[in-house]
């Protein structure tokens, strides 16, 4: 392999990197799980599912191709994970806030 293959297939490894980690972080997830049922093109599929209510999502679940469970079952684990290293973190977010508002509602 040539040194410009290595440096090519470096960038690319980055890229890859940074773009896993701005998916994980806008999915709000610990991670993606790359197995059968998961494609790139159904990125804004996943954030819907993983924002609906828990009734949608098992209605959603049950019209799922079987094939298909098993990733949006980790998908659903990998954002508890997600939630459980916030809680941990201690640190308030906007976005936290946002999504707990009666959590952070202070009133004098």
């Amino acid at each position: 392999m040539t040194p410009e293959q290595k440096r090519l297939l470096t960038e690319i490894n980055d890229d890859f990197e940074d773009f896993h980690a701005v998916v994980n972080r806008s999915l709000r997830i610990k991670r993606m799980p790359v197995m059968a049922g998961f494609r790139l093109r159904d990125l804004d599929k996943y954030a819907a599912f993983l924002d609906s209510s828990p009734d949608e999502q098992a209605s959603f679940m049950a019209a799922v191709h079987p094939n298909e469970v098993e990733f949006y079952e980790h998908l659903l684990l990998s954002r508890i994970g997600f939630e459980i290293a916030e809680e941990k973190s201690g640190s308030i977010t906007e976005e936290r806030v946002a999504r707990n508002p009666e959590r952070y509602d202070w009133k004098p």
